[in-house]
């Protein structure tokens, strides 16, 4: 991996003498000032990562990586040589929910300050099957804090109904039973299961359990989260899932295992009314996920990059390192040197670290066109509007 030290980008600042007089510290966050302004404008191969993504069939939202900056590509391996591609559009996030071509789309979500990925993918073929309609009263039990289980035609996310649960708090523990037509699933490790849950109020944590009965079963405990990584939403209906291969087991599971009920367990809930809809195992089929890091500083001892800039929690290590070739770091010094030197009267100085950035932004921007994707967005057409066009924006 190509980079520049921290301490060497310094040196070569320090050898401008209206520069030398400068405090360090200020110096560094120049420095981290013109690699803000910079990704901007531009997004570099560097910056580039490859990871992989778990895709579901009806599932729109999804986390993305830790160091995610901006989505670069989705779609099946390119090695997968007879596999139908996902070919995806680009889109905002109104045209995202809005569906309006029918075609396979991804997004960047924005919800409550945070970023998620948005991908329908309508061509997937891995396995789902449902486990609960959530319109058979009989098939529901709870007990503890859960008063009552009642069929609700009003509010409900899929069909025609869902559970309405009835909570007193009291103990602390809501636990809600399913118990459907048992089965065998000799691929569950390579499935997740989903529910889909309307919060009156936020508790403190969900656990999830896929049962062959009360003594044997999976379970993810202290869920705080919904499936996407956004934050439970109270008076909203939130998705839940966990990874069957990672969760806990308990008592005796197998591949020949009859699985027959299913458990959400709230706890912390307060006193109202929640609502229980479908339920599914879900299949998944991995993507490529190329996105841009965020991240453009390398610590020392680390072996890719894993800092946004040099100061992290007010403080900085000359081991740090610049990652990127040298027109890159010469961009960034030269941009740093001019914000420097803004409060400083030396023209002579200026023009001349003015050229030698236009030479390196020439150099980079020749060798490295931008590679970020272009929003796609579609005219709609009436059928009384004559002028309309079926073209993309």
């Amino acid at each position: 991996m190509q980079s520049t030290l921290l301490s060497t980008i310094i040196s070569r600042m320090q050898r401008w003498q209206p520069i030398a007089t400068i405090e360090e510290q200020y110096l560094i966050r120049d420095l981290d000032e013109a690699i803000r302004a910079r990704r901007r404008k531009i997004r570099l191969p560097w910056h580039l990562k490859k990871g992989t993504l778990k895709i579901f069939d009806e599932v729109l939202e999804y986390p993305i990586a830790t160091d995610h900056d901006e989505l670069a590509y989705l779609d099946i391996a390119p090695d997968k040589e007879y596999a139908d591609k996902a070919r995806y559009h680009y889109t905002s996030l109104q045209q995202f929910y809005e569906d309006p071509t029918n075609r396979n789309e991804i997004a960047e979500i924005w919800d409550n300050g945070e970023k998620y990925l948005g991908v329908r993918y309508k061509g997937l073929l891995a396995g789902s099957k449902r486990l609960s309609t959530a319109e058979e009263v009989d098939d529901y039990e709870v007990s503890d804090d859960a008063d009552a289980v009642a069929l609700d035609n009003v509010n409900y996310k899929q069909g025609n109904g869902s559970m309405k649960i009835t909570i007193t708090s009291s103990a602390g523990t809501a636990p809600i039973k399913n118990t459907f037509t048992a089965f065998t699933d000799s691929k569950y490790k390579k499935k997740y299961h989903f529910r889909c849950i309307y919060l009156d109020a936020v508790p403190t944590s969900i656990e999830m359990r896929f049962q062959v009965d009360d003594s044997n079963y999976l379970s993810i405990g202290a869920i705080t989260t919904q499936f996407s990584g956004q934050a439970f939403k109270a008076d909203a209906w939130n998705l839940i899932a966990f990874d069957l291969n990672t969760a806990t087991e308990t008592g005796t599971i197998a591949t020949t295992s009859s699985w027959a009920s299913e458990k959400v367990i709230l706890t912390g809930a307060e006193t109202g009314t929640y609502y229980l809809d479908d339920s599914y195992l879900r299949e998944w089929i991995l993507q490529d996920y190329w996105y841009y890091s965020k991240y453009s500083v390398l610590t020392s001892g680390a072996t890719s990059a894993d800092q946004e800039f040099f100061f992290e929690s007010e403080s900085y290590s000359p081991d740090s390192s610049l990652v990127g070739d040298n027109e890159w770091i010469d961009i960034i010094m030269y941009d740093a040197l001019l914000l420097a030197l803004t409060d400083k009267e030396n023209k002579v100085i200026k023009d001349e670290i003015r050229g030698r950035l236009a030479d390196a932004e020439e150099d980079l921007y020749k060798n490295y066109p931008e590679l970020k994707p272009v929003i796609i967005t579609n005219r709609y057409r009436f059928t009384n509007d004559f002028n309309s066009l079926d073209s993309n924006d």
